[in-house]
């Protein structure tokens, strides 16, 4: 069997075009995986290459005494910063340089940038726009390596911003401070105050409560005195009633005298003529008795003469008396008239004394309830100053409360010491402290497991094209001799790929492994897994078998979490993951790289043994299979 193999072996070596496509695939692992690592070892230590455009069009502003000119000292931080190849250039030709591809993205500082910063202590504070512009259809890659370096800047911008912020709000803290200490101050002395006021209240109302009992004894005879008072306005009114009886008597007299002195003279008119007529007479009777002297012994005559003497005397001495009685009848009705007129006065005066009277009796009515009501607002005026006591006396207690917050919140503010540790530590207050389980120095070690599996694969599976891996130049003796005259020397090819692909990562491109010795060997590992089950394929299906192996290589390409986790992919990549051997592969390579994990390498081992057993077994089984056709067929 040996012999056999050996012959074999001995027709591929003779064959030196097929030796020359041998020794060029046992480069293709190191030329696939180190080439694309070398190029992608650390893009990000070389961002100064890249080329940005920045645009400042912002204006400079004046803010309580200060200029703020934020875009000028944005664009004076970028022109001292290395991370990226910043070109200052205007909008026009930023945007024209992004559209032609000679910039990767544009970062824009609008005019009103600076204006903005100074809206923070309005009523509806303004947020700083920084616009970054980018061309992501031209290289999706440097749109997101900018869109991290354009954070770093507006998180760089917004702590200098929020330090400055910080110190002008300690600068008001320190002014509150200070107006606290004052108020507290101000409060002690309105406690000061309030105590004097409150003992002064006290003094008013022990005073007040003095004048009390002179004050019920005022409301007690006012109120005697009113009722004294309506008994005088009373006893008025009754002698304004007699009065105006009396007057009204006084003006019938009068009538009547008036009538009677009237009558009287008319009387005494009709007396004078009765007199006269009288007289007259007399004076002829005594003329005819003359005449006729024989009437003088006529008694009857005579009679008639002496009664007509008799009456004129007797009238005369009746007029003389009448004029006396009409005298005194006219001097009774002046009298009369002026007791009339007094009478009136009398009761005029009486009136005025019977309205003075009422008016005394309401205005000491008024006054007692006057007195009353002072009284009892004496009494409410010694309460209410009670209740200002007691407002006093808690007005006292908050103010010294008040006082001795005051002191306390200023004694707070003055034990804080504004400066630059706590402005630093107001603009960033969280700070990301990054703990790395397992350490990856670079963009390229990161990605060396996957490209690594990648390039083993392929490497065997290009090797299919070249070496005849079912054709044999004589017949074999047997299905074993048949396998192991390709799988020896499969493994022998495996062997140059994981030294010649190591030596150039390690020494060529800088991969660090945690252990090279595991490094070595897993990597000959997979690559004789890949090409037990590639030699399988193509032993059961021949040029159909490198197809089944292309699909397989594209399934792992999708499953193994190369560049991202399993689990951003589709659910159907996360079922099938498992079921194919570059998952494992990749998970190890990773392992002796960079997390050292060796548990999870002894799993994966494991279930690559399985694969490696399995793909052994079968392929075998195939080549038994053939190998009876081949003896039936002679």
């Amino acid at each position: 069997m040996f012999s056999w193999i050996k012959s074999e072996w001995a027709s591929i070596f003779k064959k030196w075009k097929l030796l020359v496509a041998i020794f060029v695939i046992l480069f293709v692992p190191s030329l696939y995986s180190g080439t694309y690592l070398l190029a992608n070892w650390d893009p990000y230590s070389h961002l100064e290459r890249l080329p940005v455009a920045v645009v400042n069009e912002d204006v400079e502003v004046q803010y309580q005494g200060t200029t703020y000119a934020i875009g000028d000292e944005l664009v004076t931080q970028l022109k001292q910063d290395k991370s990226f190849q910043w070109q200052f250039v205007s909008k026009e030709e930023a945007d024209k340089g992004l559209k032609n591809n000679q910039y990767y993205f544009e970062i824009y500082i609008p005019r009103e940038f600076s204006k903005r910063a100074t809206t923070l202590t309005t009523q509806h504070p303004t947020p700083l726009d920084l616009y970054y512009k980018v061309n992501v259809g031209s290289n999706f890659i440097a749109s997101q390596i900018g869109r991290t370096g354009v954070d770093k800047i507006r998180t760089k911008l917004s702590q200098q911003l929020s330090k400055n912020y910080a110190e002008a709000l300690f600068d008001q803290i320190t002014t509150v401070g200070n107006g606290l200490t004052e108020a507290s101050k101000g409060a002690e002395q309105l406690t000061a105050g309030t105590n004097k006021l409150s003992l002064g209240t006290q003094e008013i109302i022990d005073g007040m409560k003095m004048q009390s009992n002179p004050l019920s004894q005022l409301s007690s005879g006012s109120k005697k005195l009113s009722g004294a008072a309506s008994e005088l306005s009373k006893g008025a009114d009754q002698i304004q009633a007699g009065a105006s009886q009396m007057n009204r008597g006084v003006r019938s007299l009068e009538t009547g005298l008036s009538k009677l002195n009237t009558s009287s003279g008319q009387l005494e008119s009709s007396m004078m003529q009765l007199s006269s007529g009288s007289k007259q007479l007399s004076q002829a009777l005594e003329g005819y008795s003359k005449a006729n002297p024989e009437l003088e012994n006529d008694p009857t005559f005579q009679e008639l003469v002496k009664s007509s003497q008799n009456l004129s005397g007797g009238l005369d001495q009746f007029y003389s008396n009448f004029t006396a009685f009409g005298q005194g009848i006219h001097q009774s009705y002046q009298g009369v008239q002026s007791l009339s007129s007094g009478t009136q006065t009398i009761t005029t005066k009486l009136g005025n004394l019977s309205d003075g009277a009422k008016k005394i009796a309401d205005s000491q009515t008024t006054l007692s309830n006057g007195t009353a009501n002072v009284y009892n607002g004496w009494n409410a005026v010694i309460g209410h100053l009670n209740s200002l006591k007691n407002g006093e006396e808690r007005l006292s207690s908050g103010s010294q409360r008040l006082a001795d917050q005051l002191a306390s919140g200023a004694k707070e503010i003055q034990s804080i010491h504004p400066g630059q540790p706590i402005y630093e530590m107001m603009s960033n207050p969280v700070r990301l402290k990054e703990q790395l389980v397992h350490s990856v120095p670079n963009y390229g070690t990161g990605l060396a497991p996957y490209f690594l599996s990648l390039s083993l694969f392929v490497g065997a599976l290009l090797l299919t094209t070249v070496l005849p891996l079912k054709d044999t130049i004589s017949k074999p003796p047997s299905a074993l001799a048949w396998y192991l005259s390709k799988f020896l020397l499969l493994a022998l090819i495996s062997v140059g790929h994981s030294l010649i692909t190591n030596v150039f990562l390690i020494h060529m491109v800088g991969l660090d492994p945690l252990n090279k010795s595991y490094l070595y060997l897993f990597t000959f590992f997979s690559s004789l897994i890949f090409m037990s089950v590639i030699l399988f394929l193509v032993i059961l299906l021949d040029n159909a078998g490198r197809f089944m192996a292309i699909i397989l290589l594209v399934l792992q390409l999708t499953s193994s979490a190369g560049t991202f986790p399993i689990e951003l992919t589709p659910p159907f990549f996360q079922t099938i993951h498992s079921l194919l051997p570059m998952w494992y592969t990749v998970q190890g390579f990773r392992t002796i790289i960079s997390t050292g994990d060796y548990h999870l390498l002894q799993s994966d081992v494991m279930a690559l043994t399985v694969y490696l057993v399995l793909s052994i077994l079968l392929t075998i089984i195939t080549l038994r299979f053939m190998h009876k056709k081949t003896l039936t067929t002679l």
